[in-house]
């Protein structure tokens, strides 16, 4: 990727891949903490300038992200089938600009892929990150949580489910 792109995209995005958030604990209201939590971008894969995919990444590493998904999806038999790679900011999210060997491009087109994103939020398997950002209607709020219970669950859940 070229530096000065790599430079426009930190400058105008400010991309770190983790973002800082207030944390407020219900025992200690007064003293509001920050904490870090992962943050995932819609990021497109687009071959020779056709979008193949969009997926949910986090935005460091992008070039070695497209090169795992292009090797392990069979669109590349090596990483030298790839002449070029650039990450470009889009207008939903990242694109990675990927520029195939004629042979692996025609054998991409030939075989278009049949990727659906099978759970989480959406995004993964869309094709163009102009199909994400749809507006979607709220489910009415019918259900509620006591806090302490909540509380008391979580306090235990490493009892049921090791973590590490």
């Amino acid at each position: 990727m070229k530096k000065t792109q790599q430079k426009e995209i930190e400058n105008v995005t400010d991309i770190t891949g983790v973002r800082q958030i207030e944390l407020w604990r219900r025992d200690d209201l007064q003293h509001p903490r920050l904490d870090e939590v992962a943050e995932e971008v819609p990021v497109a894969l687009v071959y020779n300038g056709i979008s193949h995919v969009v997926m949910m990444a986090s935005p460091k590493d992008l070039e070695y992200f497209a090169l795992g998904f292009s090797l392990s999806e069979g669109i590349i038999e090596s990483p030298r089938d790839i002449f070029g790679m650039d990450v470009v900011p889009s207008c939903n999210g990242l694109e990675v600009q990927i520029e195939l060997s004629s042979r692996r491009f025609m054998g991409l087109k030939e075989r278009r892929r049949a990727l659906a994103g099978r759970t989480g939020c959406g995004v993964c398997g869309v094709e163009q990150l102009n199909d994400i950002g749809k507006p979607v209607q709220p489910l009415p709020f019918t259900q509620t949580f006591d806090l302490n219970k909540l509380d008391d669950a979580l306090r235990h859940l490493n009892d049921f489910q090791p973590v590490g």
